[in-house]
Protein backbone atom coordinates (compact mmCIF):
# COMPACT_ATOMS: atom_id res chain seq x y z
CA UNK A 1 0.00 0.00 0.00
CA UNK A 2 1.28 3.26 -1.14
CA UNK A 3 1.31 6.51 1.44
CA UNK A 4 0.97 9.40 0.57
CA UNK A 5 1.95 12.76 2.61
CA UNK A 6 -0.23 15.59 2.82
CA UNK A 7 2.36 17.77 2.15
CA UNK A 8 2.07 16.39 -1.84
CA UNK A 9 -1.33 17.97 -1.57
CA UNK A 10 -0.20 21.38 -1.09
CA UNK A 11 0.31 23.56 -4.63
CA UNK A 12 4.14 24.56 -4.57
CA UNK A 13 3.98 27.23 -6.79
CA UNK A 14 0.92 29.78 -7.97
CA UNK A 15 0.78 28.28 -11.11
CA UNK A 16 -0.23 25.00 -9.85
CA UNK A 17 -3.15 26.39 -7.93
CA UNK A 18 -4.84 26.91 -11.65
CA UNK A 19 -3.83 23.39 -13.00
CA UNK A 20 -7.21 20.64 -13.67
CA UNK A 21 -6.11 17.68 -12.74
CA UNK A 22 -6.88 14.96 -15.21
CA UNK A 23 -9.79 13.11 -13.44
CA UNK A 24 -11.74 16.68 -12.96
CA UNK A 25 -13.86 18.08 -15.34
CA UNK A 26 -13.64 21.78 -16.41
CA UNK A 27 -16.93 23.65 -16.21
CA UNK A 28 -17.32 25.46 -19.97
CA UNK A 29 -19.52 28.39 -18.58
CA UNK A 30 -19.56 30.93 -15.72
CA UNK A 31 -22.57 32.75 -13.96
CA UNK A 32 -22.50 36.58 -14.59
CA UNK A 33 -24.24 38.07 -11.76
CA UNK A 34 -25.91 41.36 -11.46
CA UNK A 35 -26.48 42.61 -8.00
CA UNK A 36 -29.89 45.33 -7.92
CA UNK A 37 -32.11 46.26 -5.61
CA UNK A 38 -36.45 46.03 -6.59
CA UNK A 39 -38.39 48.11 -4.60
CA UNK A 40 -41.15 45.84 -3.57
CA UNK A 41 -44.26 48.04 -2.96
CA UNK A 42 -44.34 52.13 -1.69
CA UNK A 43 -46.16 52.95 1.59
CA UNK A 44 -47.16 56.42 2.91
CA UNK A 45 -45.74 56.66 6.41
CA UNK A 46 -45.92 60.83 5.70
CA UNK A 47 -43.06 62.39 7.35
CA UNK A 48 -39.90 60.51 6.19
CA UNK A 49 -37.56 62.45 8.08
CA UNK A 50 -36.05 60.90 11.17
CA UNK A 51 -34.70 63.06 14.23
CA UNK A 52 -35.28 60.65 17.20
CA UNK A 53 -36.52 57.61 18.18
CA UNK A 54 -40.12 58.15 19.17
CA UNK A 55 -40.02 58.99 14.68
CA UNK A 56 -38.22 55.78 13.96
CA UNK A 57 -40.88 53.75 16.17
CA UNK A 58 -43.60 54.99 14.80
CA UNK A 59 -42.41 54.35 11.23
CA UNK A 60 -41.12 50.79 12.07
CA UNK A 61 -44.32 49.51 14.29
CA UNK A 62 -46.61 51.03 11.15
CA UNK A 63 -44.49 48.89 8.55
CA UNK A 64 -44.04 45.80 11.20
CA UNK A 65 -48.05 46.11 11.20
CA UNK A 66 -48.99 46.61 8.05
CA UNK A 67 -46.40 44.52 5.98
CA UNK A 68 -44.82 42.00 8.55
CA UNK A 69 -45.82 39.32 11.03
CA UNK A 70 -46.78 41.03 14.05
CA UNK A 71 -47.09 37.92 15.86
CA UNK A 72 -43.42 37.10 15.22
CA UNK A 73 -40.38 38.58 16.37
CA UNK A 74 -39.28 40.64 13.56
CA UNK A 75 -35.95 42.41 12.74
CA UNK A 76 -36.47 45.04 10.27
CA UNK A 77 -33.27 48.01 9.21
CA UNK A 78 -34.61 51.66 8.35
CA UNK A 79 -31.82 52.57 5.23
CA UNK A 80 -31.44 56.34 5.42
CA UNK A 81 -29.40 59.05 3.08
CA UNK A 82 -26.84 61.63 4.53
CA UNK A 83 -29.87 63.97 5.31
CA UNK A 84 -31.18 61.12 8.09
CA UNK A 85 -34.45 60.94 5.56
CA UNK A 86 -35.42 57.56 5.22
CA UNK A 87 -34.67 55.70 1.91
CA UNK A 88 -35.99 52.14 2.30
CA UNK A 89 -37.22 49.55 4.89
CA UNK A 90 -36.41 46.32 4.90
CA UNK A 91 -37.21 43.13 6.73
CA UNK A 92 -34.45 41.31 7.03
CA UNK A 93 -35.43 38.38 9.47
CA UNK A 94 -39.12 36.57 10.69
CA UNK A 95 -38.49 34.63 13.57
CA UNK A 96 -40.71 32.85 16.06
CA UNK A 97 -42.02 33.81 19.31
CA UNK A 98 -38.87 34.71 20.93
CA UNK A 99 -36.37 34.97 18.74
CA UNK A 100 -35.43 36.38 14.87
CA UNK A 101 -31.91 34.46 13.65
CA UNK A 102 -30.13 37.86 12.62
CA UNK A 103 -26.61 38.07 10.53
CA UNK A 104 -24.79 41.39 10.09
CA UNK A 105 -24.58 40.63 6.59
CA UNK A 106 -27.63 40.43 5.70
CA UNK A 107 -28.16 43.85 7.69
CA UNK A 108 -25.70 45.20 5.74
CA UNK A 109 -26.62 43.58 2.47
CA UNK A 110 -29.78 46.33 1.90
CA UNK A 111 -28.16 49.34 3.03
CA UNK A 112 -25.15 48.25 0.67
CA UNK A 113 -27.19 48.27 -2.21
CA UNK A 114 -29.80 51.22 -1.58
CA UNK A 115 -26.01 53.45 -0.83
CA UNK A 116 -27.42 53.81 2.52
CA UNK A 117 -25.33 56.65 5.01
CA UNK A 118 -27.06 55.57 8.15
CA UNK A 119 -29.37 52.71 8.98
CA UNK A 120 -31.54 52.23 12.16
CA UNK A 121 -31.91 48.78 13.67
CA UNK A 122 -35.07 47.66 15.05
CA UNK A 123 -37.01 44.24 16.60
CA UNK A 124 -40.09 43.40 18.18
CA UNK A 125 -40.56 41.09 21.09
CA UNK A 126 -43.84 39.59 21.14
CA UNK A 127 -43.45 39.23 24.82
CA UNK A 128 -44.05 42.60 25.64
CA UNK A 129 -40.58 42.53 27.92
CA UNK A 130 -38.69 45.04 26.05
CA UNK A 131 -35.54 44.62 27.95
CA UNK A 132 -32.49 43.77 25.64
CA UNK A 133 -31.12 40.48 25.84
CA UNK A 134 -27.40 39.21 26.08
CA UNK A 135 -27.91 38.15 22.09
CA UNK A 136 -29.40 41.65 21.44
CA UNK A 137 -26.49 43.10 22.75
CA UNK A 138 -24.41 40.94 20.91
CA UNK A 139 -25.99 40.94 17.69
CA UNK A 140 -25.64 45.31 17.62
CA UNK A 141 -22.37 45.06 18.59
CA UNK A 142 -21.44 42.94 15.53
CA UNK A 143 -23.50 44.84 13.35
CA UNK A 144 -22.15 48.59 14.32
CA UNK A 145 -18.32 46.81 14.07
CA UNK A 146 -19.43 45.43 10.31
CA UNK A 147 -21.48 48.75 9.56
CA UNK A 148 -18.18 51.04 10.40
CA UNK A 149 -15.63 48.92 8.57
CA UNK A 150 -17.58 49.65 4.96
CA UNK A 151 -18.31 53.53 6.61
CA UNK A 152 -22.54 52.94 7.58
CA UNK A 153 -23.52 54.54 10.52
CA UNK A 154 -25.98 52.78 13.03
CA UNK A 155 -27.75 55.63 14.49
CA UNK A 156 -30.39 53.35 16.73
CA UNK A 157 -31.20 50.04 17.87
CA UNK A 158 -34.57 49.86 18.82
CA UNK A 159 -36.75 46.98 20.61
CA UNK A 160 -40.48 47.66 20.70
CA UNK A 161 -43.88 46.48 21.33
CA UNK A 162 -46.39 46.07 19.21
CA UNK A 163 -49.47 46.30 21.66
CA UNK A 164 -48.68 49.89 22.41
CA UNK A 165 -46.36 52.67 21.71
CA UNK A 166 -43.71 51.42 24.64
CA UNK A 167 -40.35 50.86 23.25
CA UNK A 168 -36.64 50.91 23.97
CA UNK A 169 -33.88 52.83 22.41
CA UNK A 170 -30.18 51.91 22.16
CA UNK A 171 -29.24 55.23 21.50
CA UNK A 172 -31.22 57.06 24.59
CA UNK A 173 -29.45 54.88 26.99
CA UNK A 174 -25.90 55.55 25.28
CA UNK A 175 -25.76 52.00 24.16
CA UNK A 176 -24.88 53.13 20.96
CA UNK A 177 -22.23 55.60 21.54
CA UNK A 178 -20.54 53.48 24.07
CA UNK A 179 -20.54 50.85 21.06
CA UNK A 180 -18.87 53.16 18.88
CA UNK A 181 -16.37 54.38 21.80
CA UNK A 182 -14.92 51.04 22.45
CA UNK A 183 -14.31 49.98 18.60
CA UNK A 184 -12.29 53.11 18.02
Amino acid sequence: MKQTSILSAIPTSQQDLFRTQSNVSASKFISIYRVCLVKDATVFFGKAFVNNSHQAHAVIQNLILTRGCPDREQFVVALLNAKNEIIGLNIVSVGVLSSAPIHPREVLKPAILANSSAMILCHNHPSGDLTPSPDDLEVTRKIIKAADIVGIQVHEHIILNLEDHHYFSFADEGIIKKIYDDIV
